[in-house]
């Protein structure tokens, strides 16, 4: 296994270089569950030091993968790691990538993982990834003012406790993200009779 610091970013998440957003955040989510604090298995084959440095690789590589301009940079600054691009154009210097201090590790995991998928992080989750509501309104045949009050938070007009886990699983489902977690952390925020 080479070590992390002589992997790509692309080899970071296992993801090919013509990944798509979608293939980007599913491979992220699965690396930082792989490397999260909760793996026994990755615990007992690398120590602490080892593992920070691990996640910190592979919260780099999301930030610049999600990011096109950052991804283009990286891409044309790194030719050995895109199949096909020969050289760096000369007209384009290599730039220092930028850590974006709103997707740090712990924010995301807060944002989207393990605390809760709330409305709002859903919204910030799906406009991170370039995905408009049209889009997801089309692809599960929810109606758009569904969605809107789901993102919303719109507890008064969400339909039937039985009808919003289907519409949060396909919602879950058109992101990429694993629809039990959407389905729990966004039912955690109903009031207790809704639940029953």
């Amino acid at each position: 296994m080479r070590r992390i610091e002589d992997q790509t970013y692309y080899e970071i998440l296992e993801v090919s270089p013509t990944a798509t957003v979608k293939e980007i955040q599913r491979a992220y989510e699965h690396a930082r569950e792989t490397f999260g604090p909760d793996s026994l298995a990755v615990y007992t084959l690398f120590n602490d030091q080892e593992i920070k440095k691990i996640q910190g690789a592979i919260e780099e590589a999301y930030q610049v993968l999600m990011d096109e301009a950052l991804r283009k940079s990286y891409d044309q600054s790194h030719p050995h790691a895109v199949p096909g691009l020969k050289e760096k154009p000369p007209e384009i210097p290599a730039v220092a990538v930028e850590k974006r201090p709103s997707l740090s590790f712990t924010d995301i995991a807060v944002e989207i993982g393990e605390v809760s998928y709330r409305g709002t992080s859903l919204k910030q989750l799906r406009e991170r990834l370039g995905v408009d509501l049209a889009t997801i309104s089309a692809e599960t045949r929810i109606s758009l003012r569904v969605l809107e009050w789901i993102e919303e938070e719109s507890l008064e007009n969400l339909p039937a406790l039985v009808y919003l886990r289907g519409f949060l699983k396909a919602y879950a489902s058109s992101l990429g993200l694993d629809p039990q977690k959407v389905i729990d952390g966004y039912l955690s925020i109903l009031p207790d009779p809704r639940k029953k």
